[in-house]
């Protein structure tokens, strides 16, 4: 079993995947900031967006343990990276439909792909970059892959722009980012694929989860408290309909956008150094959307937003982070399915949640999310203290 390497190799595996993760963002994310307007055009009700969107990214997270439980399973990281990342095609592929019925079918499959590849590309970046410093790994991942969430709608809105909102023409396009990452996919198989080599274990389910201990579960006990407690940019997108202009607001995703990838860079790097005390910092910041949201004027929405991005750029480096930390080699991609199944059932109960509370009216519901944030934050706190000390102990 081939596994780490010089510093050298681990910065250029980080870089590789990167740049993978950078062209297929700019075709899922260009995708999903048009998806629900082509589907309303091909005639779907707000209830069908709503459905297909929202369960998309619940099955995008749940398949993501059985995905991660095969890859060590059979040892075949390769395989499902290579499989996972070539469903990205699908969003090009929706130039070809002329109803939403097939559309919202090719939705459903880019995101089974996702569920496909994210565990074996965490699982290779854990691996690649041992002697980089896991941090620092993810942090820098996170930066090229929130690049291409920030070009990938500039892609798609100039070119409905320029085509005179042709959303087909639009999705065509993004064949080119497409097939680009599958082609430095095959540059680091060739280049990587050394370093990245787990042997298969013929283990079943449960003796697989046995071996993931109880610091593991702590610690998605932990994250799934705080990102239950983490407001979604839609929220507060909702929310901001009536006190920004339209046009302003994808402007300000942009920015979260761009603040998420320097945040995740700077935690990277600090989590090697202070490891999970990093983690006092990122149940601070997840309570801030919500905080800033209770008043629905302009500047605290614009500013809810940005957070937003600050707290997504602390959840998707050091999240992983720790996720590596504690896991067996044997079982890496599993212990990223578990906890990305984990982590998608958390965000989709605190959106219902919180939703639910909003729609209580505004004299009400904006105090009653700020709150129920603020408690999630602090529960996760008692149990971060609980799993700091028995990682003393």
């Amino acid at each position: 079993m081939a596994v780490g390497g010089t510093r050298w190799v681990g910065y250029y595996g980080i870089v590789l995947f990167g740049i993978v993760s950078l062209l297929a963002d700019i075709v899922y994310e260009g995708g999903r900031s048009v998806v629900p307007e082509f589907l309303r055009f091909l005639g779907a009700s707000a209830a069908v967006v709503g459905l297909v969107t929202g369960l998309g990214e619940l099955v995008g997270y749940a398949l993501r343990f059985p995905s991660g439980f095969l890859a060590d399973h059979s040892g075949r990281y390769w395989f499902f990276l290579v499989l996972g990342y070539a469903f990205i095609l699908f969003i090009p592929a929706l130039a070809l439909t002329e109803g939403w019925g097939l559309a919202a079918l090719f939705v459903f499959a880019e995101r089974i792909g996702k569920a496909l590849r994210a565990p074996s590309r965490d699982a290779a970046i854990s691996l690649v970059a041992k002697d980089v410093g896991i941090g620092r790994a993810f942090g820098i991942h996170e930066l090229l892959d929130q690049v291409g969430a920030v070009l990938g709608p500039i892609l798609v809105s100039a070119a409905i722009f320029f085509s005179m909102s042709n959303f087909h023409f639009a999705f065509l396009i993004l064949v080119v980012p497409a097939v680009a990452a599958l082609l430095v996919l095959y540059v680091a198989y060739i280049k990587l694929r050394g370093y990245v080599n787990v042997e298969a274990r013929s283990l079943t389910v449960a003796a697989s989860l046995r071996k993931l201990d109880k610091r593991f579960w702590t610690y998605n006990l932990v994250a799934a408290l705080s990102v239950v407690g983490f407001l979604h940019y839609s929220l507060i997108a909702y929310r901001a309909g009536g006190a920004i202009d339209p046009w302003i607001v994808p402007l300000l995703f942009a920015a979260a956008m761009g603040i998420d990838a320097l945040i995740a860079v700077a935690l990277g790097f600090a989590y090697d150094r202070f490891k999970l005390k990093i983690f006092w910092l990122i149940l601070l910041v997840s309570a801030l959307p919500a905080i800033f949201a209770v008043k629905g004027n302009a500047v605290m929405l614009s500013i809810a937003i940005l957070m937003y991005g600050v707290g997504m750029g602390a959840q998707e480096s050091i999240y992983r982070s720790v996720v590596a930390d504690l896991s067996p080699l044997e079982m890496r991609a599993t212990a990223y399915g578990v906890f990305n199944t984990i982590y998608g059932l958390a965000w989709f109960i605190g959106g219902f949640t919180m939703g639910f509370m909003y729609d209580l009216g505004e004299g009400i519901g904006p105090w009653l999310v700020a709150s129920f944030c603020v408690v999630c934050q602090l529960t996760a706190a008692l149990f971060l203290a609980l799993l700091l000390r028995s990682l003393k102990s």
